[in-house]
């Protein structure tokens, strides 16, 4: 019997791998090893980061700017240890050890000793211009994060390819997605550890899939180039990844306000049509996107004359109303020469769009039909494509939502069968500077968009904008939020955005939606009420439909629902104090908004596997229904003390309770020593000033910091904002709350505050920003 039954033969070329340690050198940043003709590089960036370089030949890639923000001369100084023990190098900094040994393989180690991250044998290789490094997992350990994933929250025993495709009709076994972001976090109890491949060509990880306790690291560039960044929990290991990629921007307030999109409100009688059901439904709503059918036969930055002849009174009446206008654009130009089309005359005179390696344009076929693109990789194509915005800006739009920018495109007219086609890899793009090829630019051409577009927006509305992105790279969350892009109506896809969205949370992407009742297809009124109370949780709550299907507004589906969704978008518009404190601490830490379980209990083994329960913040737990028919299901309550959200009643952790949920309510707990900010419900966020703030107490110990500024304006990144630090304790069998006086720049507007203690009593006065104690 062959000893590979039923595997079939290859001819493919096998790995060189790395061979020993000749020599070693040291300097105040790096230790360097020569092993053969391959160089190997372990940079010392902070105490828990490691970048470590590979080149097979010892000649590195020139430093590129695309998706790291720091580079490794921007981190201070670190000091660390350098010992040669036998045939052993060792480096130690304050929370580390890493060993080479004599084959060049790697290991790390915490302060205890225990090894992650360790070189397999082989350790390191390459052939036919690919690199690859093999690592050993873990007997318990489990893989979170990869960026945009179906399927459950664990990847392990899994294959994760980073390419951006348009991942049309995806489901639980989809591999490569919109989004490709090459970083994931290993999670064992007691120590955790994050990988970022540092590359933009084509990558791969397989996560013990081939070979069992293996995780192999593969890309199609000519050397490797990955950081390792140590815990020993997600909070440490995110906070370092968004050091080194970029952090969150706070959004303008209105944007975590309900938004409602469809593709499309085909004509500004419709959309006048849309705002006025909402007011007078008082159903809360912010923002109402246009999708491609606004535009003139599908030319980004015009507007259709016959649908949309007095756009500039409809973005007006909206603004009069509480909503914003956020409208769509996308990269594909529609090619029409001797037309008087601005964009593409500008576009083409000025060589801005991509052209093939022979200096022929490249042209693909999207909505506008035949279409030219643009080279997004250059700064002066960014500046073009983003002082464009003006267009839209000047007449009120709010906010961009960037789609079909994997990107997506056909060889044939759109619409038609057909393969579909990606830019020729040899394509010159970039600066000069960075001058490169598609093949290491196509998964940037999403994020090079979104990029344009947020500075565009920045320099031409001197506020904070909203910008959504269906594609992107390691990093974009220093540009756009990002949605899931066309998912369907069905209950599979209720239940998997769950663990997706928890999942880009943990790789660093905080500002994350799924399109609530499904995109594609007909949502039942029982599913399109069980998505709202999830998607009230999401940190991006949009509504979105397709042409093609029944309407999915929150009063079409009768009274039921429709009573359904007004209270839990208005429990969302509650919310809002305390999520927009949990955006600022995604801006200033990494933390996600939308959390699993695990990232509270990296220690317990129960939260490993949970995707189906999520934080919203650090305080609110949900356990929400996801199958149609159901009204119980189990709930794991961690260890501590929880609290049902609807009843107050108390529960011991550390437990599995029976939850009641009928079609009106979502099971939500409340962690004790909670505090939970309040607002009272308004039909938009700025319909009036907050003159009540309730916060409310759950009784145990605990801190939290409350987070204010004024919500539209860039003052808070000069210190015009404010926290107020409460704290809750019990003392001589007493609840004391502890109210710091405010601290910052900005002042709110002036209001009542109402503190409430669940199951004990509360307390109004009016909030001067002064320190107090309550007793209860």
């Amino acid at each position: 019997m062959p000893q590979y039954f039923g595997k079939l033969p290859t001819t493919a070329q096998p790995w060189s791998t790395i061979e020993p340690v000749e020599s070693v050198q040291k300097d105040e940043r790096s230790v360097q090893f020569k092993c053969g003709e391959a160089h190997l590089i372990l940079s010392i960036l902070a105490p828990n980061l490691i970048r470590v370089k590979m080149s097979p030949n010892g000649d590195f890639l020139p430093r590129r700017s695309w998706a790291v923000a720091k580079d490794d001369s921007e981190w201070p100084v670190v000091s660390f240890q350098h010992n040669q023990s036998g045939n052993n190098t060792e480096i130690e900094t304050e929370q580390l050890k890493i060993s080479v040994t004599k084959d060049s393989q790697i290991s790390f180690f915490d302060k205890q000793g225990n090894a992650f991250a360790c070189d397999a044998n082989p350790s390191a290789g390459w052939r036919m211009g690919m690199t690859a490094s093999w690592k050993k997992i873990a007997a318990d350990e489990h893989f979170y994060g990869f960026g945009e994933r179906t399927g459950f929250l664990d990847k392990l025993s899994q294959v994760k390819t980073n390419w951006t495709t348009d991942a049309l009709d995806f489901g639980s076994l989809t591999d490569e997605m919109y989004q490709a972001i090459p970083f994931f976090i290993a999670l064992r109890p007691g120590l955790a550890y994050g990988v970022f491949f540092n590359t933009t060509f084509w990558s791969c990880f397989d996560i013990g899939a081939e070979e069992p306790a293996i995780l192999k690291m593969e890309t199609r560039a000519p050397e490797l180039d990955y950081y390792i960044i140590y815990g020993p929990e997600p909070s440490q290991i995110l906070q370092t990844y968004c050091e080194l990629t970029g952090k969150m921007p706070l959004p303008p307030k209105w944007a975590l306000g309900y938004h409602q999109c469809r593709w499309s409100y085909e004509s500004e009688i419709v959309v006048q049509n849309l705002t006025k059901e909402f007011r007078q439904r008082q159903i809360p709503c912010d923002v109402i996107h246009l999708d491609i059918d606004y535009m003139r036969g599908y030319r980004v930055f015009t507007w259709s004359p016959k649908r949309f002849p007095n756009y500039q009174n409809l973005l007006s009446n909206l603004a009069e109303n509480g909503f914003k206008a956020v409208t769509i654009i996308d990269p594909g130009v529609k090619y029409e020469p001797e037309a008087d089309y601005a964009v593409f005359d500008e576009g083409l005179q000025n060589d801005y769009f991509v052209r093939k390696a022979d200096g022929q344009l490249f042209h693909g076929y999207v909505w506008p039909d035949k279409a030219v693109f643009p080279d997004f990789m250059r700064s002066d194509v960014r500046k073009w494509w983003g002082d464009w915005h003006k267009t839209l800006t000047d007449v009120g739009v709010s906010g961009i939502w960037c789609d079909m920018n994997e990107p997506a495109l056909d060889d044939r007219p759109f619409g038609d069968p057909g393969n579909k086609i990606w830019f020729p890899f040899d394509a010159p793009q970039g600066d000069d500077n960075d001058r490169t090829n598609h093949a290491e630019t196509h998964n940037l051409y999403g994020l090079m968009m979104a990029k344009s577009t947020s500075e565009g927006l920045e320099k031409h509305r001197h506020e904070r904008s909203f910008v959504l992105t269906r594609s992107g790279y390691a990093g974009v969350q220093k540009w756009s939020s990002v949605w899931m892009g066309d998912n369907h109506s069905l209950w599979d896809h209720l239940e998997m955005s769950l663990p997706m969205l928890c999942n880009m949370g943990l790789s660093g992407v905080a500002f994350v939606g799924c399109d609530i009742g499904g995109f594609a297809g007909n949502a039942t009124a029982e599913l399109f009420a069980r998505w709202m109370q999830v998607g009230m949780l999401y940190p991006l709550m949009r509504a979105h439909s397709a042409f093609s299907t029944a309407r999915h507004e929150p009063w079409v589906f009768g009274e039921e629902v429709e009573k359904i969704c007004r209270e839990y978008i208005q429990l969302r518009y509650q919310l809002l104090p305390y999520i927009y404190t949990a955006f600022w601490e995604a801006a200033t830490t990494g933390a996600p908004i939308l959390r699993p379980l695990l990232y509270h209990y990296p220690n317990d083994l129960q939260t490993y596997h949970l995707y189906d329960q999520v934080f919203l913040g650090s305080a609110i737990m949900a356990a929400p229904i996801y199958r149609p028919g159901v009204e119980y299901r189990s709930v794991y309550l961690p260890e501590g003390v929880w609290f049902d959200w609807w009843t107050g009643e108390r529960y011991q952790g550390s437990q599995h309770i029976l939850a009641h949920a009928p079609l009106e309510k979502m099971p939500l707990y409340v962690r004790a020593g909670a505090v939970i900010p309040m607002m009272p419900v308004m039909q938009y966020v700025d319909q009036r000033p907050v003159d009540e703030l309730t916060v409310k107490i759950y009784p145990g110990e605990g801190e939290f910091t409350f987070y204010e500024d004024d919500g539209k304006s860039f003052e808070y990144k000069t210190g015009n904002f404010a926290t107020t630090t409460y704290k809750v304790f019990s003392e001589n069998e007493k609840i004391l709350v502890e109210i710091g006086a405010k601290q910052g720049n900005y002042t709110p507007p002036a209001r009542q505050l109402i503190v409430q203690v669940i199951g004990v009593g509360e307390e109004r006065f009016t909030d001067d920003g002064n320190a107090r104690t309550l007793t209860f």
